[in-house]
């Protein structure tokens, strides 16, 4: 029986209208600003408001049908469509024949999966869909790829997931649904401790992806501090012992070749490592996945460098956390004078909030500007007093004048800050000025 075929989706749940007049879905999407043609559109129940507000929107793009709890003349009303949407996925998961990879880690896993699939000639979700909801939308795109190669494909491509948690009890939850062959760990660091506790916390709920992988496993020689002995059994332990820095690229001294990266920083060196590992493991030429991986199109907004005007822009302004924020100044300090960073306040840090925003203040001590923005960054000043000060990302925009020319400027700072609004600002001030991308 075909997955999106309407006479499925009632046979995985009880429904209660009858689905026999609408045609088999193509696809599946749970955002009406991102549904395709063909589609099974899943209208959720949300927290403010519900998505069946949403249904005209999706049925003028295309959708085949809406599947949600509330009636609809083209849909199928279930008591629980999100259920259904994973129970959907887990039907996908059972049908593939490719292998599955799940990555997780409190930085670097949205890069290290791009050069992964890179390396793989592999799916992936894109960005940092990272949801269960995400997650079975990619398993049932997927399977449905697979079942348009048919069944004399030599080869099915991997599927590379990543998975990202915030509270305890998730990571088991996401490996449930994904059930992954291979598994990899970045980092493991402060965040999302809100929901997790303290570092502690983090490294139980990461680790969790090795005990449900039973292939290829990885972990970062700097995760596995944090984890247990007796679960690093049959794992290995990956380090970037020869990753040099720069500001515009490093290099990776690895599998006796050295090889020169587009990605500034350490960390991207040894996200490579990562992948080159992975990918080779699985049975890739290592000159192969090398040349496929600096191929890679890593996300925007993480270390992205731009040049605008005379200013080079270190843009990571699409989160922030300790470990990943360590790995950003580690690429401002490598380039050369005068440096400047605007840094927005590291959110979900719970008990761990003062200390570490006291520790982001001294380790920008050295730069010829310092701007902190958002409430708890105000404590930045005590360990560097150099430091200025303002309230949200609009008011950063208000320092902008005192950037030296020639800088090199980073922007870093946690999703709900919104620094994104002042790259949009030094994109203003200088339009018409080169740009380059290289991260």
């Amino acid at each position: 029986m075909t997955l999106l075929s309407p006479a499925n989706i009632a046979r995985l749940t009880v429904t209660t209208t009858a689905a026999d007049q609408l045609p088999t879905a193509t696809g599946v999407a749970f955002n009406s600003a991102a549904v395709e043609p063909g589609d099974a559109f899943f209208a959720l129940p949300g927290a403010t408001s519900h998505g069946m507000e949403y249904a005209p929107q999706a049925l003028e793009r295309g959708a085949a049908f809406i599947v949600s709890d509330r009636p609809h003349e083209r849909g199928i009303q279930v008591p629980d469509p999100a259920g259904t949407l994973l129970a959907l996925g887990r039907a996908a998961r059972a049908r593939l024949q490719g292998p599955v990879i799940a990555i997780t880690g409190t930085a670097g896993k949205t890069s290290t999966k791009a050069m992964l699939a890179a390396a793989l000639r592999a799916r992936a979700t894109p960005g940092n869909f990272n949801t269960p909801f995400a997650l079975a939308q990619a398993l049932i795109g997927a399977h449905l790829a697979e079942t348009q190669a048919g069944p004399d494909a030599s080869e099915h491509p991997p599927l590379v997931l990543e998975l990202g948690i915030d509270h305890a009890g998730e990571m088991a939850q996401l490996t449930e649904l994904t059930r992954p062959d291979h598994g990899i760990i970045t980092s493991i660091g402060a965040s999302h401790l809100a929901g997790l506790g303290d570092i502690e916390g983090v490294a139980r709920e990461k680790g969790a992806l090795l005990a449900a992988a039973h292939g290829v496993k990885l972990v970062s020689v700097s995760a596995a501090e944090h984890l247990p002995p007796e679960l690093l059994e049959g794992v290995l332990l990956v380090g970037a012992h020869h990753a040099l820095n720069g500001s515009t690229g490093s290099t990776l001294e690895a599998f006796g070749r050295r090889i020169e990266l587009p990605w500034p920083g350490r960390p991207a060196a040894e996200n490579a490592l990562m992948a080159l590992t992975m990918a080779t493991r699985l049975g890739v030429d290592v000159e192969v996945a090398i040349e496929r991986l600096l191929e890679a199109d890593l996300e925007g907004a993480r270390l992205e460098r731009r040049l605008l005007g005379d200013l080079t822009i270190i843009d990571d302004s699409y989160n922030s956390n300790p470990v990943s924020l360590r790995a950003a100044l580690e690429v401002l300090f490598a380039a050369p004078r005068p440096r400047v960073a605007f840094l927005g306040d590291m959110l979900e840090l719970g008990d761990r909030e003062a200390e570490e925003h006291r520790a982001m203040g001294a380790a920008t001590r050295g730069l010829d500007l310092v701007v902190a923005v958002g409430k708890a960054s105000a404590l930045m000043k005590e360990t560097n007093p150099e430091a200025r000060w303002a309230h949200d990302a609009l008011a950063a925009t208000a320092f902008l004048g005192e950037v030296p020319e020639g800088a090199t400027v980073l922007v870093k700072g946690s999703r709900g800050i919104g620094l994104e609004r002042l790259i949009a600002k030094l994109e203003e001030r200088t339009a018409g000025g080169a740009k380059e991308r290289t991260a």
